[in-house]
């Protein structure tokens, strides 16, 4: 890198930015206004951040960014459903080192350099945060408090006319923010309704359910079996013929995601 102080030329060159560290996470707490039902019903979360999270994300039943802190009324579930908050802490920090120059571009010893300057921000072609090193017999310093992301360093010379060099090459470190998630569950007890009109079984396949994100119940495969005849509840179907049955009535074959098992079903 070149600088020009006083019409005298400098070399400097930036040996690089070392790993970024970031600070421990901290700590997410996450409620539900119950976590226990009989039956369908809309979940409250309240959550928060200690210290104050810089980011918080949603996942499992619910999604989307979130505030460090805050309560939310959710979607009715029918259905036992988790649901997880992940947050990051942002502070992080970066070791910057260099070579100390020894002489001006004509040939002759420098003598007057006082202090070195290390410039830095998040494009490279804006450097607009500084950290000034008075110690010349320096050639590393710790930037810190970096948000989590891509920085980028350079370095210049500053002599005792307060003229500083150019920018030396530009080196750059990525931020990774610290984490910690909490996650909450919401169980929903099975329940058997009452059969609302004359439909029984007429397959021996009982099958288990999920609900889509745009709120669709689907059929995910089979998990057991019922007699054929036995009798199917219509207020809760998937698909054309698929009715919800009583679990009293099933042989399950292995364990089910969803309370809702249905069958296919016709009147009598």
């Amino acid at each position: 890198m070149r600088f020009q102080s006083t019409g005298l030329l400098l070399v400097l060159s930036l040996l690089g930015a070392g790993a970024a560290q970031a600070q421990t996470a901290g700590v997410v707490t996450l409620t539900a206004n119950k976590t226990t039902s009989s039956g369908s019903f809309a979940p409250v979360l309240t959550w928060s951040t200690n210290p104050v999270a810089k980011s918080c994300t949603a996942s499992g039943g619910w999604s989307g960014t979130k505030a460090a802190s805050g309560t939310q009324t959710l979607s009715t579930i029918s259905a036992s459903t988790n649901y997880t908050l992940t947050c990051t802490w942002g502070s992080g920090s970066a070791n910057v080192s260099w070579t100390t120059p020894t002489k001006n571009v004509d040939g002759s010893t420098l003598t007057n350099l006082a202090r070195f300057k290390v410039v830095y921000g998040t494009s490279s072609s804006s450097l607009t945060n500084s950290l000034v090193v008075d110690d010349i017999t320096r050639t590393s310093t710790t930037v810190s408090s970096l948000s989590p992301g891509t920085w980028y360093f350079a370095v210049r010379a500053v002599n005792t006319a307060n003229t500083e060099s150019a920018n030396s090459s530009v080196v750059s470190k990525t931020v990774a923010g610290a984490q910690a998630s909490k996650s909450v569950a919401i169980t929903i007890s099975s329940t058997t309704p009452p059969p609302t009109t004359s439909y029984v079984t007429i397959s021996q396949n009982v099958w288990d359910v999920r609900r889509r994100s745009d709120g669709v119940w689907v059929r995910i495969g089979v998990v057991g079996k019922i007699a054929l005849g036995r009798p199917c509840s219509t207020s809760f179907k998937v698909g054309d013929h698929h009715y919800q049955v009583s679990r009293s009535y099933v042989t399950l074959t292995k364990s089910p995601a969803s309370w809702q098992l249905v069958v296919y079903c016709e009147k009598k």
